[in-house]
């Protein structure tokens, strides 16, 4: 017996039935094969206990904490506002990176700007929010004055620290310009952070990029310390993002040189948050241009155990599996420990796993293979990240600073510790960080980890089937194309389901990209959709009636791509 789609036009009466095996033009063959990396296959389907975070809702609540710069009480505000910036020259903005931050000038782009680029994603206007321009005065993380024209952590920044301080700045500046292109100076320093990325490129080419940082001053690489070669990636991102945006040929190249670099590279290079953006970018270069990046590979460094050795009590970083005490912990990203040390145990964070559910979240639009994964994936970090939050876990089972100054100050549980770790005093999870262990502030309440919430919040919707979520493959999809609304959804249940979704008063075609055709045509208001057992569709809502085209292996609707194979 065949399955049927139904859908109810504009909440009327009339009822359409269509059947699942394709209607019209644009009907491909079924059964995609889809790709499913280890560490996801021995996740659970269904992650117990299920809870799953209203995440916008975290991110609304969290920005509304930061940026309120009356707010009174211990450690608070968060926020705190200067004059005469060093680098912009208007006013600028200190942001603590912990909850008892001691240094009351702390000011972290990877903190700052991944606020303010998450609330956006999320539907605020961070140009008038609390009545201040928050992006212009992001400005400030510009390194004019001291001349190297880049995007760095601090408002006076080092000609080099490490590659992914160096690095994640720019990025994330250019997530900003992505959002707000008009901003004040934003174009003319868009240019600027190109070109010198390029520079940077085109003295490294022939090299591996297995490097610590890049001095800016010197022009060289810098070779001691722990070498972070998943750069190159990153790199990429940027430089194919600048040629996006600008047209300029010059840009492709260096984005192709530093992602060849990257996709060769022997061993897996996963630390921080470098190899994020080379994946999305190989992913998208792929589809796009027809290069042939190793995806199979560089989606298992997303998840696989890697070589970078940050932690002497760790053996790597990836991605957790399994369980924490009564907690399904599957999703995570941080240090593991591949002994099983019961001391310690695996080490997980926050910001990189909020950062890996967005990055990741568009290879399933360019990479449909890939699809049932992301979404497995996704529903399980996305469940496992409240246990950052003091609401979210016993108070035995985190810091008693921390949980105190919640219980007063954070009744919305929207500040995370930075880390949850395996083992602790005989506990399992617990809710911790690095900053009071080796003394660098008064609570390992994170602001810089917490501030990536966005990422997670601007792809995660929840549906009318528990455990079955919306994921927006558009949002955190900087830079794309022409596109139509593209969402995920995974059904991790043994039987099939079916979910509702409102389509909107304007009538579409439905296109599932993972069986390769059109669900439904010229349907509009609340649909009933049919999602396979353990399987993903990705549901993209062409204009009704559009032309339907074929070209390089694309499928298009009204000279709009659809399907990228």
């Amino acid at each position: 017996m065949k399955a049927r789609i139904k859908y109810v036009i504009c909440a009327a009466v009339c009822v359409l039935a269509v059947s699942c095996s394709g209607t019209g033009d644009g009907n491909g063959s079924s059964g995609n094969k889809q790709i499913m990396p280890g560490r996801i296959a021995v996740m659970p389907d269904m992650p117990s206990p299920y809870l799953m975070r209203n995440w916008k809702k975290v991110v609304s609540d969290y920005t509304a904490l930061l940026f309120d710069v009356d707010k009174k009480g211990e450690y608070l505000p968060l926020t705190s506002l200067y004059e005469n910036g060093i680098n912009s020259g208007g006013e600028g903005f200190y942001q603590k990176s912990y909850v008892g931050d001691r240094n009351i000038h702390s000011a972290e782009a990877v903190n700052s700007l991944a606020a303010i680029v998450g609330a956006t994603l999320c539907g605020m206007n961070m140009q008038n929010y609390y009545d201040r321009n928050w992006v212009a005065m992001s400005e400030n993380f510009y390194n004019g004055k001291n001349g190297l024209n880049i995007y760095c952590n601090k408002t006076k920044g080092s000609p080099h620290d490490d590659w992914w301080y160096e690095l994640i700045p720019n990025v994330l500046f250019y997530q900003l310009c992505y959002l707000y292109p008009r901003s004040g100076n934003f174009k003319e320093q868009s240019l600027s952070v190109a070109d010198r990325w390029l520079a940077c490129a085109d003295s490294l080419k022939g090299t591996d990029m297995n490097f610590r940082a890049f001095d800016f001053s010197a022009m060289k690489p810098v070779k001691t310390g722990v070498p972070e070669p998943a750069a190159s990636g990153a790199m990429g991102w940027l430089l194919y993002s600048a040629y996006i945006s600008t047209g300029k040929t010059e840009y492709l190249s260096g984005a192709e040189s530093c992602m060849s670099i990257f996709s060769g590279q022997k061993s897996n290079p996963a630390y921080e948050l470098q190899f994020l953006y080379g994946t999305v970018a190989a992913a998208r270069m792929n589809a796009e241009l027809g290069t042939r990046y190793d995806l199979e590979k560089i989606m298992r460094w997303c998840f696989d155990l890697g070589t970078l050795r940050a932690w002497r009590h760790l053996d790597g970083w990836g991605v957790i599996t399994g369980r924490w005490g009564t907690f399904d912990v599957s999703g995570l990203v941080g240090g593991l420990s591949g002994k099983g040390n019961t001391e310690w145990g695996d080490y997980a964070f926050l910001m990189n796993t909020f950062q890996q559910i967005g990055i990741l979240a568009p290879v399933a639009r360019y990479q449909k293979e890939y699809a049932s994964a992301i979404g497995k994936y996704i529903l399980n970090a996305a469940n496992a990240c409240r246990l950052f939050y003091s609401g979210f876990v016993p108070d035995s089972c985190q810091d008693k600073e921390g949980a105190d100054w919640c219980a007063k100050y954070d009744p919305h549980s929207c500040i995370a510790y930075e880390a949850l770790r395996q083992y602790y005093n005989g506990k399992s999870p617990y809710a911790t960080g690095d900053a009071t262990l080796y003394g660098w502030n008064d609570t390992n309440l994170s602001l810089y980890s917490s501030s990536s919430v966005g990422y997670a919040g601007a792809v995660i919707d929840t549906t009318d089937v528990k455990g079955i979520l919306k994921i927006d493959l558009l949002k955190t999809d900087f830079y794309h194309g022409s596109a139509y609304p593209t969402f995920l959804y995974y059904n991790p249940y043994e039987k099939d389901k079916e979910i509702n979704t409102d389509l909107g008063k304007e009538k579409v075609s439905v296109y599932d990209a993972v069986a390769g055709r059109f669900i439904a045509k010229d349907v509009s208001g609340t649909c009933s959709i049919p999602v396979p057992a353990r399987s993903a569709v990705v549901g993209v809502y062409a204009p009704a009636g559009g032309r339907v085209s074929r070209e390089k292996g694309k499928l298009l609707v009204d000279g709009v791509v659809v399907d990228y194979n």
